[in-house]
C-alpha cells in the first residue's frame, strides 16, 4: 500500500473521496502542504497533492501525474483578498505563511495589475484581526465561504483569469520520479474522474453546510489537466520565474513525452 499526502480544503474533496473509501488500495495521509511536500521530500510519501511553485522549486526530483489537477476560473471564492473600507493602496497583507503558492498568486496580480508590492504580516486570526494587523487579508480556503457578504475583496482567481484569459491551477498530483505505476495513475486518474461526475454525492458529507450552496462551489472547480489548464499553470510558472520568484525554469513534461520549454515566448 503506497503513502499519498492530501489536504483538508472542500473544493479539493472531488479528487479524494474515492480513495478514501478504498483504504485498502491507497494510504492517505492529511496535512498541511507544508508538511505533505516535506513528508514527500524524505520520500515518507510516493506522491502529495501540492502546489505548482511546490513542484517548480524541487522540479528535478518529482513529476507531474498527467491529467489531474483542480483548476478554476472567474469567481471560485478559494483565494480572496479583503481589505480596509476605502483603502487606496495595499501596503501589507495579513496571511498564514504556509499559503506559499497563493501568496505568489496575490504578488503576481497585484504587481501586474495594480503596480503594488505589499509585505505579506504572519497571522493565523480571523479576518477582524488580521484587518487590524494590515491592509489587507489574503484568505484561502472554506473560510472565504464564511464572508461572502463581505463586499470590500478581491477574488484573485477572477483576477488571475482577467489578466491571463487563463485558469488558475490550485495543485497538482505530483510524485516521487518513477515511484507511481500505470496503475497507481490510473487510480489517481480515475478517483479524479469520480469526483467531478458525483459532487452532489460528495456535498452530502459535509451537513455543516447547505448542499446545494457546496455543489454550486464545487462547480466551479474543474479536475482535469486539459490543455488550458495547462497553459495557465505555464504562464504561472513563468511569470514566478520573471519575477524571481522561482530561481529556473522547469520542463513541464505533462505527458511523459513532451516537454514544454517554459523559456519559450
Amino acid at each position: 500500500m503506497k503513502n499519498l499526502g492530501i489536504i483538508t480544503d472542500l473544493y479539493a474533496a472531488p479528487l479524494f473521496q474515492s480513495l478514501k473509501e478504498k483504504p485498502e488500495t491507497v494510504n492517505l495521509i492529511t496535512d498541511s502542504e507544508l508538511q505533505i511536500s516535506k513528508m514527500l521530500r524524505e520520500e515518507e510519501l510516493v506522491a502529495a497533492f501540492l502546489s505548482a511553485i511546490t513542484f517548480a522549486r524541487d522540479h528535478d526530483i518529482y513529476s507531474i501525474v498527467p491529467d489531474v489537477c483542480i483548476a478554476s476560473e472567474g469567481n471560485s471564492n478559494v483565494i480572496c483578498l479583503y481589505f480596509k473600507e476605502g483603502l487606496k493602496e495595499i501596503k501589507t497583507i495579513a496571511t498564514d505563511l504556509l499559503n506559499v503558492s497563493e501568496m505568489v498568486l496575490a504578488k503576481l496580480v497585484l504587481m501586474e495589475k495594480y503596480s503594488a508590492t505589499p509585505t505579506f504580516i504572519p497571522t493565523k486570526a480571523n479576518i477582524d484581526e488580521m484587518l487590524l494587523k494590515a491592509d489587507a487579508a489574503l484568505i484561502v480556503g472554506d473560510y472565504n465561504l464564511e464572508l461572502l457578504d463581505h463586499k470590500n475583496k478581491l477574488d484573485l482567481v477572477d483576477e488571475w483569469s482577467d489578466l491571463t484569459e487563463l485558469p488558475f491551477v490550485h495543485g497538482l498530483w505530483i510524485s516521487q520520479k518513477e515511484k507511481l505505476s500505470q496503475d497507481d495513475i490510473g487510480i489517481l486518474k480515475a478517483s479524479a474522474d469520480y469526483g467531478s461526475t458525483h459532487l452532489s454525492e460528495i456535498a452530502s458529507h459535509y451537513l455543516q453546510r447547505n448542499i446545494e450552496e457546496v455543489v454550486d462551489y464545487l462547480y466551479a472547480f474543474s479536475y482535469k489537466l486539459d490543455e488550458k489548464a495547462k497553459n495557465g499553470l505555464t504562464e504561472f510558472i513563468r511569470m514566478a520565474y520573471f519575477h524571481e520568484i522561482i530561481e529556473d525554469l522547469p520542463d513541464l513534461d505533462f505527458d511523459s513525452d513532451t516537454p514544454i520549454d517554459l523559456s519559450k515566448n
